[in-house]
């Protein structure tokens, strides 16, 4: 009796130690995970940039409004320290709404807040100096994107469609049709 629960022990402490030496390797082999932006994307010389505003179709006046932009080498990997600005133009006008300055980010893959001051179409540009890259260090690497904000009093936005109003009304339609085929079985 004595000699069983011993091994049963021994086979414990064995499964704790493989356990322990997995997890071990695991962390060891760990690698910090970066993520890149999903949206517009223009390839230009060997990086590819992509812009992805949040929300995806931004409403004036409302400044909770992200620019992100990714700036990705040719095998889709970050660049580190890069300098970045962003000019923001009316579409039909020309005219600057918003200049926000170069600005080092340690990693290409960053969020500008910005406010559209009336709804309208704009041309988002970034400017980039890449570090690593003479010709993109003395003359930034320049990307368009076009970007529209809407009147925040006229349209829903999709995404806010879908989540107030649409999603709602299939769960009571759901609802509904189960309480319903419940009932007839009784």
């Amino acid at each position: 009796m004595q000699d069983t629960n011993y091994r049963q022990g021994m086979k414990r402490l064995l499964l704790y130690l493989l356990v322990l030496s997995v997890v071990f390797v695991v962390a060891v082999q760990a690698r910090p995970v970066y993520a890149h932006y999903f949206g517009a994307t223009v390839n230009v010389d060997n990086y590819q940039i992509v812009f992805s505003p949040y929300p995806a179709t931004p409403k004036a006046g409302d400044n909770s409004t992200k620019l992100n932009f990714s700036v990705l080498d040719s095998n889709g990997d970050n660049l580190y320290n890069v300098y970045s600005a962003l000019v923001v133009t009316e579409k039909q006008s020309g005219n600057i709404t918003g200049q926000v300055p170069y600005k080092l980010y340690e990693f290409s893959d960053f969020s500008i807040p910005y406010t559209f001051p009336k709804p309208g179409d704009y041309v988002a540009t970034l400017q980039t100096r890449i570090q690593d890259n003479p010709k993109y260090l003395a003359n930034p690497l320049v990307v368009n994107f076009p970007v529209s904000a809407l009147d925040p009093h006229m349209i829903i936005p999709f995404d806010e469609l879908m989540l107030f109003y649409v999603t709602p009304a299939a769960a009571v339609i759901a609802g509904l049709a189960i309480y319903l085929h419940s009932k007839k079985k009784l």
